[in-house]
């Protein structure tokens, strides 16, 4: 009912409807009526996470209530891609299915290591709308795998194949902030990956899950899942490939995020260093089971915690020393964004402009649908007079 409306007066058409003063909400939250009333007249950010889901909470929502949906890709142009139609796959009755598993017959195994291969480069690629063309296909054929495969080898590949299909369709849905779609892919592929017995997998998709209940907003559960995974592993097992040393630290670099947001130091600084220890010994960065993993990611995801605590010069300082050349687009990108916001709210401008720009250039789709994005560059079109700041605002639909 509220997306059509800025932040601010999101937060006020929420609060109003609760019944809340702003004293009142300011107290639920450890805040000043007046912190209140400069977040609802636009004149202070709410952007970094923590704080998103203490508002949410405090106001009974939803998160994505809170920020506003993104643009679904089925209203844009002729794509094919449907969220109703990943629903419809992602249903395990042939009746909600509908019409999608009609005249369709058991694919050959062969094909599954390539087709879900397809789907992770399009995710990484921040090619969403081609994503969502494919996935419900693949959902679909994924499934029927594991229906005609029912016994040895071809089982177990089977399931590898559905639980890593279930894995990306479960990333790209919290992307678009489709989180109880999500929930269920997710779900779905937890319950396979402990079926094959790979640690590998199910490290993969366990990441997978800490992803999910991040998006939810179930920061201590992401923490558990992140240590119970790990500590499910045989001794030593993690540095015995560079398969298995990309799976356990990008696990760890989840619940790095996951033990920021709750405001954890000691555990994030401990998951960094984990992950920061794998990423030493594979040398170099590598991109094994779709996870970007190496000392870049590593500092990608100090980046991103710096600004979970709001650390800004320390962000800003390691800003200018990143690097994510040879990662997928989705990490460019995201790299880019978080560095425009380092410096958006260290005052610097321009440099926050311009990084702004880079990473709408870089994935124009990825970062089109992420809110603090639209945050920023309504904020920045407001500090200054530069057309670009404009024209990057408008393109966003941060200002009309």
């Amino acid at each position: 009912m509220a997306d059509h409306l800025a932040f601010g007066k999101r937060v006020k058409f929420y609060r109003e409807r609760r019944g809340l003063h702003q004293w009142q909400l300011g107290e639920l939250l450890g805040r000043s009526e007046d912190w209140v009333y400069r977040v609802e007249a636009g004149r202070i950010p709410v952007n970094n996470v923590k704080m998103l889901m203490d508002l949410a909470d405090a106001l009974r929502i939803h998160l994505e209530d809170l920020q506003g949906s993104v643009r679904l890709l089925e209203d844009e142009g002729n794509d094919k891609g449907s969220i109703p139609a990943v629903r419809s796959a992602l249903m395990q009755s042939r009746c909600l299915s509908g019409s999608l598993f009609d005249g369709r017959g058991a694919p050959r195994l062969e094909r599954m290591a390539a087709d879900v291969e397809r789907a992770w480069v399009l995710f990484q690629s921040s090619k969403y709308a081609r994503l969502g063309a494919v996935l419900p296909g693949l959902l679909a054929d994924t499934r029927l795998a594991v229906h005609t495969n029912t016994a040895g080898l071809e089982r177990a590949v089977a399931l590898r194949w559905f639980a890593l299909a279930r894995h990306v369709a479960a990333v790209y849905l919290r992307k678009l902030g489709e989180t109880n779609l999500a929930w269920t892919a997710i779900d779905q592929g937890d319950i396979a990956a402990s079926e094959t017995g790979d640690p590998a997998v199910i490290l993969a998709v366990r990441r997978g899950v800490a992803h999910v209940q991040l998006g939810a907003g179930l920061t201590r559960e992401a923490v558990a899942v992140t240590v119970d995974a790990a500590d499910g592993l045989a001794q030593g097992w993690w540095k015995s490939s560079p398969i298995a040393l990309s799976a356990y630290g990008t696990l760890y670099l989840n619940g790095a995020v996951a033990a920021a947001r709750m405001r954890d130091r000691a555990s994030t600084d401990e998951m960094l260093d984990k992950a920061g220890r794998a990423a030493d010994r594979l040398g170099a960065d590598s991109n094994e089971m779709w996870t970007s993993f190496g000392p870049a990611n590593v500092g990608i995801h100090r980046l991103a915690t710096a600004l979970e605590f709001e650390d800004v010069q320390t962000a800003v300082a390691m800003a200018p020393h990143l690097r994510a050349v040879g990662l997928p687009i989705e990490r460019r990108a995201r790299l880019r964004l978080d560095v425009a916001r380092a410096y958006g709210e260290a005052g610097q401008t321009d440099e926050a402009v311009d990084n702004l720009k880079r990473a709408f250039h870089t994935a124009p789709e990825q970062i089109r649908v992420h809110e603090f994005a639209r945050d920023l560059a309504r904020r920045l079109h407001k500090r200054t007079r530069r057309r670009d700041a404009q024209e990057l605002a408008l393109s966003l639909g941060a200002i009309k």
